[in-house]
This record gives structure tokens, sequence and C-alpha cells, in this order.
């Protein structure tokens, strides 16, 4: 948690000048006058964006995010498939969010306040949502509401029940997007993530609180009801104009799988979505999976294999719209194919008119149709999508329209390890089988809290796990999981 060490050599740097009772000139011979003192949110906030966004969305994360719901699947290191997860990567996880992304944010968050820039610290509210509903997805009881506070001090913060996180974020999200201006003023340049259009800004806003909303269903539902209807009323994603997509200009600002593929490439697609995709004739096969390098067909290994039964070039690799051909691609966060199978949903719940039918054929063609302003020879075309929709499963049914629904995103979240997972934790959907070597009871559902907060804020993360009956294992559920 943003707790900041010295190096020795600094340490003894710092005596030095201190001693004594004149500085002798020393203090300001050691100043740089070319280092800024002070920086404004225009280049805080691309720095807090891109940081989370790399971190969720890279080939560390997707070792874990993408193989548990099974999308994805490690080729080459099996640790993870086997529910052998690192300490270490745990750590870093953890500090590349609260001391990087988290930190960067909330001074966006005091700048806008202090300049009296409304759209500055709606954004930069917005922003910090995302990141936390991120983190409190990913571990469930985390610090929030005393969080980010070393420089006053704590550098122990209490863990917050995941439900008043939740609570929390929903509140704040519901403030920034009454607080956006259209006309006002912005980021300059620095807005990386919808150039400065506060209209999207507040869209995103309803939208990720519907995304929240839901996500409470089977542990509060009379709450994720209010909270997703006012969100609904508030107004989110209209098209996929308005999806949240962080573009990459390229080198050294590339997407994150690009990266890894330059290095590691060790990720292939798993034998569930293969399957998925080839027996519902899904057109988004060519553009999710890039056929085996042995004999070109499609095919995905078998999640929680510790040893590929074949070569790594006897299946399929994750599509080269984001490996070989994707240092531009862009990373798509939360889109509107999402908004409608979320609105569907509630819906059909009764939570929102609407036409759930409608509403759940619109988010597939969405889905489908998300990626044609960057990839027009992959994406499905028309006549393909319409036969797809027209298979007899694939029609709304009332009676199973939940699962339909879920099933569809399940989908539609290929490339979103974290939704993926998050959704499927969830509700269930679809049924996943353990694979033969994962050393695990179930399929893991949480991640583990790091060593350090075990042995520097150990009350208060004893309380967590406490509280939650888990939490330094992979298979205790978060608070709204029931699955």
């Amino acid at each position: 948690m943003n707790r900041w060490k010295l190096a020795p050599a600094v340490l003894v740097a710092f005596t030095v000048l201190t001693a004594g009772g004149c500085d002798n000139g020393l203090v300001d011979a050691n100043k740089n006058p070319n280092a800024p003192t002070d920086v404004g949110p225009e280049f805080l906030m691309p720095q807090a964006l891109r940081a989370a966004v790399q971190q969720t969305f890279g080939g560390g994360m997707l070792s874990h995010t993408m193989i548990w719901p099974q999308h994805g699947v490690e080729l080459q290191y099996p640790d993870e498939e086997q529910g052998n997860v690192r300490p270490g990567t745990m750590q870093g996880y953890w500090d590349g969010y609260y001391a990087g992304p988290l930190a960067d944010v909330q001074v966006v968050i005091d700048k806008g306040v202090e300049l009296a820039r409304p759209n500055v610290e709606a954004a930069g509210r917005v922003w910090q949502a995302y990141i936390f509903h991120l983190v409190t997805d990913l571990w469930g009881d985390v610090p929030y509401s005393q969080a980010l506070q070393a420089s006053t001090g704590n550098t122990t913060p209490a863990y917050d029940a995941q439900k008043d996180v939740y609570a929390g974020l929903l509140t704040a999200l519901a403030e920034a997007q009454g607080k956006f201006n259209a006309s006002g003023t912005g980021f300059g340049s620095g807005d990386i993530l919808y150039a400065n259009d506060f209209v999207k800004w507040r869209r995103f806003a309803n939208s990720l609180r519907m995304r929240l909303a839901m996500r409470m269903a089977d542990v509060d539902a009379a709450k994720a009801q209010a909270e997703f209807a006012a969100a609904f009323n508030a107004g989110g994603f209209q098209s996929n104009a308005d999806n949240t997509m962080l573009e990459w200009p390229g080198l050294p600002y590339g997407n994150p799988i690009f990266g890894n593929w330059q290095g590691r490439d060790d990720h292939g697609i798993s034998q569930t979505m293969i399957d998925t995709l080839k027996s519902w004739a899904d057109p988004r096969l060519e553009l999710y999976a890039e056929p085996a390098a042995q004999d070109g067909q499609y095919r995905g290994l078998q999640n929680g294999v510790a040893v590929p039964p074949l070569s790594i070039a006897w299946y399929s690799r994750i599509g080269n719209f984001w490996r070989r051909d994707g240092e531009k691609t862009p990373t798509a966060l939360l889109t509107y194919s999402e908004v409608l199978f979320l609105e569907a949903e509630a819906a059909q719940r009764g939570w929102i008119s609407g036409n759930p039918a409608q509403l759940y054929e619109q988010g597939i063609r969405a889905s489908m149709n998300q990626y044609d302003a960057w990839s027009p020879a992959n994406g499905p075309a028309d006549a393909e999508i319409d036969a797809y929709i027209a298979q007899p499963r694939v029609q709304y049914n009332a009676a199973t329209a939940l699962q339909q629904i879920q099933f569809q995103e399940w989908i539609g979240f290929y490339m979103n390890g974290n939704e993926a997972w998050a959704n499927w934790r969830r509700t269930g959907v679809p049924h996943l089988t353990p694979g033969p070597d994962l050393a695990l009871s179930r399929i893991p559902v949480r991640f583990m809290y790091p060593d350090l907060e075990q042995s520097l804020n150990k009350t208060n993360l004893d309380a967590a796990v406490a509280r939650q009956s888990g939490g330094l294992d992979l298979i205790t559920p978060v608070w709204w999981q029931k699955n």
C-alpha cells in the first residue's frame, strides 16, 4: 500500500545533508531547476490510465484471470493452471494498483478540487472507482476508506468489507456523473480515453454503475435493483462509439498482449472456448484465435493440464489481432455489448422497462461489431451474424433467458479476463469442469492477499480474513459470489 522505502545510499545522503544547524547553501545547490515540483492532472491522468490497463490486461494478469474462466490457457508455464500461484506475483499486482495508478489518480482528484475543475475531479473519481472495483473483485475486502494515506502517516489502513467498498463506489459514481459539464475544462491532450468528451465520461460512469449493481444481484437484490435503475435512467452507453476503449499509439505504448507476444508468447486458447465457438458456428472464431501452426486447425488445450499432450504448435494461439498485429489494437474495458446484456438481464428480472429479447439480440450484434473500426476484415459480416442469431439455441427463450444472456456475456468478454472471471463467479455460467491436474478443490475464485500485508498490516488483514472466513487461499468466495 504505497509504503515508500529509501535505499541505504539515499539515507546516507539525506543524513549528511541534514546534519548540523546550517545548510551552507547545500539545499539550494541540490535543487534541480529543471525538475517539476508540481505535476498537473493532464500529465498524471494518462499515466494512471495506462498503468492500470497495462497491469489488468497484460500477459501476467491474464495468466490468471483469463485461464480460470477458461478463455485462455498457459501452453508452457502451467503453474496457474494447477492453482500454484506465486506469492511474489500477488504482491506485484497489489502494489501495482495501490502504489501506482490509485495513488496517481487520487492526486488528479485533489487537483480537480483545488483548481475548481469539476470535469477533472469527476473523471478522476470515475477512473478511481474503476480501479478499486478491479481490486475488490480480485481480493474481496480491501483497504478503501483509509487507503492512499501513507503521506499523512497511515501505513496500516483498515480493510473495508467488500459490501462497504461497493457502496462507496456506487455513491462515488453517482456523484461523479452529476459533475460532468460537456463544455467545461478538461485535460487537454491528457485524456487518452475519451478526448475530453464528458458526455461519454458520464455514460461510462453510469454503465460502470450498472455493472457493479448487477454484481450484487444475489446478495442485496433490493439495493442492486435501485442502483441499476438509477444508473439506467441516468443514461449508459448508446452505441459502440461510447465503448471504453483505451487506444494505443504504438511503442513504447503498445497493447499489452502485443508486448507479451514479443517476449514470452506462451498463451493459447482454451479448449472450452474453441469448442464452444466451433460447435455454435460462431463467426468470431477467426478473430479470437489463430489456427494451430502444425496443421492449420483450430484446436484448444484443456485447462488444468500440467503437461500438454502435444507440442504447442498443435494448439491455437490468441488471435493475431491482439498478438502479432496488435501493437495499436485497443483494449476494451467496458463495452456497449456488455451494457446491453446487463440491461437484458435487468429487464428479464423486472428491474427496468424494456424488451429483454431485443436487448439480448442487440448485445450479440454489438459484441460481434465492436472491433469493426480496427479489424473489418476479421470481424463477422452481417450475414454471418444473422445466421448465428437465427440458430434455435441462440434465439431468446424466456424459460432459460438468464443463462442465455450470461453465456453470451462469457463469450463476449474474450480478452477481458477480469470480467469473464468475475461474471462466471457470479453466475456459474457456463458450467466449467476443473482440469485433471488442478491441485485445488475448485477452480480459483479469488486472489490471495500478498505476503507483505501479512507482515506489515497483520492486525487489519487478520480481521478481514476472519470476516470473510478466508482470503489467504484461492478458493474462498468473495462477498457477492453465491455459486
